[in-house]
């Protein structure tokens, strides 16, 4: 089978693209509780270019073929019933763990990292709801509406700021979204968004912090990490806390106000998909799932797809990507 792999993990992003091409690998065969999926397209995310630059909280041992998440059909499966099961089905699926990725003709995982979906349900779709969906929904797990009224998130244009928007909707809840190019705030403006900043101009600080008391903004959701956290944190009135998910700059968290954090009883946590996924119920997270699928196949969960390449064509992919993340997903196809 036709595959991308990753030979070495290298900080310099031009130089792993530049390495990057297909290999032929050896078609994979699946254990009892595995199966292997016919990829049908696989998008990149944050945390995939996060990994290529070893910069990820996963490290495999490689080389090993990349992708975390990807859309196929079941084509063989091992002697579990829950696998076999699967067999001829659509599915989402996605790894975490030291394997191969999704960046291939074809996937074996385990049967639980698959979501089955309806027979006439887009399968681009599918390749991009095991991760920001519910990257969403846990997010916003963590907010009691009792006493938060407004939620600031930066990357808003991005896909999982999309979603927050309208399951904030959903609960009554305003959004402070935070972009950083003109066009982006006025794309969200037009789409009906009342408060949206620019964190290039000058005066962004003072208006955060401004709007951020006047809307009683006690919850953060920060994609970005660096000096930005700490911006955010700062702007933010007493008992807020920030939740950092992402980090799109790849630098430490900076500029925190230690006396905030003493004096006033804000915090910064992290948050981790996985976490809380292992942490769900099997009913609790066939729920959500179920949610999910219904949103997207509605319209309101769908993400958008900028471009579509080849396996062969993967430098020029990922270029695309990189240079216009907020655009959508770039998808590859086998």
């Amino acid at each position: 089978m036709k595959a991308v792999q990753l030979e070495s993990y290298n900080q310099n992003i031009i130089r792993v693209l530049k390495g990057l091409k297909p290999s032929e690998l050896h078609l994979p065969k699946p254990a009892s509780d595995e199966v292997l999926v016919k990829i049908t397209a696989a998008p990149c995310n944050p945390s995939d270019i996060a990994f290529m630059l070893g910069g990820y909280n996963i490290k495999k041992e490689l080389p090993k073929v990349l992708g975390f998440e990807g859309s196929g059909i079941v084509v063989e499966a091992g002697s579990d019933p829950g696998a076999q099961a699967l067999i001829s089905k659509k599915v989402s699926c996605f790894t975490q763990d030291d394997g191969h990725g999704t960046w291939a003709e074809y996937f074996l995982t385990k049967k639980d990292n698959c979501i089955e979906v309806p027979g006439d349900f887009d399968m681009e779709q599918a390749a991009c709801i095991s991760i920001n969906p519910f990257t969403a929904y846990g997010l916003m797990d963590l907010i009691d509406s009792n006493t938060c009224k407004t939620i600031i998130q930066t990357a808003a244009s991005g896909q999982v700021a999309r979603f927050i928007r309208h399951l904030a909707l959903e609960r009554s809840l305003h959004t402070i979204n935070i972009v950083r190019k003109d066009k982006h705030a006025e794309q969200l403006k037009e789409e009906g968004q009342q408060y949206v900043l620019n964190l290039n101009d000058e005066d962004f600080d003072e208006k955060l912090k401004s709007m951020a008391h006047e809307l009683n903004a006690t919850v953060a959701f920060e994609a970005i990490g660096g000096e930005m956290t700490g911006r955010i944190f700062n702007a933010m009135p007493p008992d807020s806390k920030v939740i950092l998910y992402g980090g799109l700059s790849s630098l430490p968290v900076s500029q925190v106000d230690s006396l905030h954090l003493i004096f006033k009883g804000k915090s910064i946590k992290g948050f981790n998909l996985n976490q809380w996924m292992a942490n769900l119920s099997s009913e609790k997270k066939k729920s959500i799932t179920d949610e999910i699928i219904g949103l997207v196949n509605k319209g309101n969960f769908k993400t958008n797809i900028q471009s579509r390449f080849s396996f062969d064509d993967i430098f020029d992919g990922l270029r695309q990507y990189l240079g216009n993340m907020s655009e959508g997903k770039v998808l590859f196809v086998p």
